[in-house]
């Protein structure tokens, strides 16, 4: 028996850059305005929002304190592991890339340098079936090599 496909209807936006939010929940809102944004910026911000649900988490790499990797290991130890994580950042480091998904991210998403680029890329992710997120994130990982998804 296949599974339904998942709809998004809730999305959780970590990162440290409210700009980064701004644009992220404009592109939301504009491929589905029903979808639900949160942001946090930082660990003791997400503590607060444990006892919600979400359909998927972006979160970034590169911020204060503790970074996503750290806070992308974190959710997977407490219990997690069917949550949709994309790692959404600055980097195309290919160290990086490999390391968020042998961390556990299902996705790793680069942030793109235009609007309509990264509202190309978030329609095609909050598109994804992802009722079954590691199915989502084997076509990305094939034989010990990893990639990035690409918003074109």
């Amino acid at each position: 028996m296949a599974l339904q496909k998942k709809n998004v209807r809730s999305i959780l936006i970590i990162d440290d850059d409210p700009d980064d939010y701004e644009l992220v929940s404009e592109a939301i809102q504009e491929i589905n305005p029903s979808i639900g944004v949160t942001y946090v910026n930082s660990c003791e911000q997400l503590l607060q929002h444990r006892h919600q649900t979400f359909d998927l988490i972006l979160l970034d790499i590169n911020m204060p304190y503790h970074d996503g990797f750290f806070l992308l290991k974190s959710i997977r130890e407490h219990g997690y592991r069917d949550l949709p994580i994309i790692m959404y950042t600055n980097s195309l480091s290919p160290a990086h890339i490999t390391k968020a998904y042998k961390e556990g991210a299902n996705l790793f998403f680069s942030k793109p340098e235009s609007f309509s680029a990264l509202l190309n890329g978030l329609r095609k992710l909050v598109d994804l079936d992802w009722a079954s997120p590691f199915s989502v994130t084997q076509q990305y990982c094939k034989n010990g090599h990893y990639k990035a998804f690409q918003a074109d």
